[in-house]
């Protein structure tokens, strides 16, 4: 039996904007109730977690890397108002996922009182 401590965890309450890769361009969600687990914080003020996924269905290449600087991480934080309108327009956002949203905070009440005026023309 490994004496390893389990490592710092947070399941997130609220789903979490996911952008980065090579198509940065495009934005995602990142689940309510997905596990983050810690690894690292940074003195430019942001932490580093790392997020297990199981791949089903498909048989994935895997190669050592071919650079020093090997990590190219997404980039996850919180929905703002702007991002909430751009998922409301094209995203399929279920209304778990909005009610998720409104309730962390991230988006003022005023902020949700302009978006539906913006919807409601």
């Amino acid at each position: 039996m490994s004496n390893e401590k389990p490592p710092m965890m947070h399941k997130l309450k609220a789903p979490l904007m996911l952008s980065g890769g090579t198509t940065s361009k495009h934005q995602y969600l990142l689940p309510a109730g997905t596990s983050l687990y810690y690894d690292q914080a940074f003195p430019e003020g942001f932490v580093r977690y790392k997020v297990y996924v199981n791949v089903e269905g498909v048989s994935l290449d895997v190669a050592p890397p071919a650079d020093k600087f090997w990590l190219d991480p997404l980039v996850a934080f919180p929905v703002g108002k702007e991002q909430l309108k751009q998922l409301a327009e094209n995203y399929p956002l279920t209304k778990d996922e909005l009610r998720e949203i409104l309730a962390s905070g991230a988006v003022s009440k005023e902020e949700i009182r302009q978006l539906l005026e913006e919807f409601s023309k």
